[in-house]
């Protein structure tokens, strides 16, 4: 009876932390599957290039609260734990979401309607990424030793099923026989699924190791215990999540746009494309992390950023041919990269901070790049093609990428020798 029941708790974690991380990411992915249209709704159309860039440019502001609404939420899931902040993150996420499926266009409402917009995708970013590495945390520190990678990577493959779903939507919402009005009601059934899984993270058990803290061990301001404790876990953690943006928001949002922009493929195959190798991911990555349970985090973890310096011109390349063939090997062939890379990281970058300031430390670490890093990828990628006229330009990014998550890691790694985190020896070999 009693292993029913902790089966029972263990499967409820799993669900609250796999759902609500598969609805932040629809939330979020969605803005940029839509970009094209969001740059013709609600703004003037005299360039549609500088409308494009506009619409990315709120995708990237949309990040640049993220440091802050971690420092929040860490600071809750610190002092009152990770279920709380969780619980509370997830409806601060899909209530901006609903309300941008009510914001009128630019003709109707004119620059208040750029205005509304960009604060709505603000207050997203506010909680979006608090909300990626709570995730992550509650379902490593509910993990048993030996499944740390396994449990951190599903936050991942969340996210891609939560990007998977956004592209069918996509597909479902552009279809011909669809009202032109129709991609709204992709963001307002945000609100609903909220209301869900807000209820299921309610009565959900707090993670094991946190609840082994003792009132005494909590510090009073754990961000600054953070700080001044594990100074280079949070700089290498910062270029990993720098790293990270450039493979999700290259590869899973500009992409969208690159092809359609671009090659003239319509927005519901090219979400079809992206779609199928977001499938290849979330159901690869699994795999990737019960290896890296047995053979050692970061053996996987440098395969993967080595194999994406050098291959990523290649695939660009196969991009640019312009055909659906060689576009969709192209993005499986980048989707098994990213998930070979990505897959040990979040059990490695949670294993580098003590549980008394886990959320904050890595939450701020991990945020403050993808605000930085992350958001602004589309923006970055796009201006290399507007200045190069090269259509490959985009996996130079990629590959400077790499070359920052590999310097990172050894960052992080001096930083483990100088701090002695206790758990880190059953997630680490």
């Amino acid at each position: 009876m009693v292993n029913d029941m902790k089966l029972s708790y263990s499967n409820k974690a799993l669900l609250a932390g796999v759902l609500g991380t598969t609805l932040q990411w629809y939330d979020f992915t969605i803005f940029g599957y839509f970009a094209p249209i969001i740059a013709t709704t609600y703004f003037p159309q005299d360039n549609h290039f500088a409308a494009l860039l506009s619409a990315f440019g709120i995708f990237a502001v949309g990040y640049l609260l993220a440091p802050l609404g971690s420092l929040l939420f860490g600071y809750i899931g610190d002092r009152y734990g990770r279920k709380n902040a969780l619980s509370l993150s997830i409806l601060a996420m899909a209530i901006p979401t609903a309300l941008i499926s009510i914001v009128p266009g630019y003709r109707l409402l004119g620059i208040a309607s750029p205005i509304l917009i960009t604060l709505l995708r603000v207050l997203q970013g506010f909680v979006a990424s608090s909300e990626f590495t709570g995730s992550a945390i509650f379902l490593v520190e509910h993990a048993k030793s030996g499944k740390k990678a396994f449990y951190g990577c599903l936050t991942s493959s969340a996210y891609s099923f939560g990007s998977i779903l956004a592209g069918l939507v996509v597909s479902l919402f552009t279809a011909s026989f669809m009202p032109d009005w129709a991609w709204r009601l992709s963001f307002a059934v945000a609100l609903i699924a909220g209301l869900l899984i807000f209820f299921l993270r309610a009565h959900v058990a707090e993670t094991p190791e946190y609840q082994y803290l003792k009132s005494n061990e909590k510090h009073k301001f754990p961000f600054s215990a953070a700080l001044k404790e594990a100074p280079f876990a949070i700089i290498g953690v910062i270029g990993i999540a720098w790293l990270t943006g450039i493979m999700t928001f290259g590869s899973y949002v500009f992409t969208v746009t690159y092809l359609h922009t671009y090659f003239n493929v319509s927005l519901s195959l090219a979400a079809l494309i992206i779609t199928l190798s977001l499938a290849c991911d979330a159901l690869l990555e699994p795999f990737i992390g019960i290896l890296a349970d047995k053979i050692g985090l970061l053996y996987i973890t440098k395969f993967g950023m080595i194999a994406l310096l050098f291959l990523s011109a290649p695939i660009f390349y196969l991009f640019s041919l312009g055909n659906v063939v060689s576009i969709t090997i192209g993005m499986v062939s980048l989707s098994i990269l990213i998930a070979i890379t990505y897959a040990p990281l979040n059990a490695y970058m949670i294993s580098l901070f003590p549980h008394q300031y886990r959320y904050s430390g890595f939450g701020f670490a991990f945020n403050v790049g993808i605000s930085l890093f992350g958001g602004t990828t589309p923006l970055v990628m796009m201006w290399l093609i507007n200045k190069t006229g090269n259509f490959i330009s985009p996996a130079w990014y990629y590959a400077f990428g790499a070359i920052i998550g590999l310097i990172s890691l050894v960052v992080c790694e001096h930083s483990r020798r100088r701090v002695s985190v206790a758990e880190s020896a059953s997630i680490y070999s």
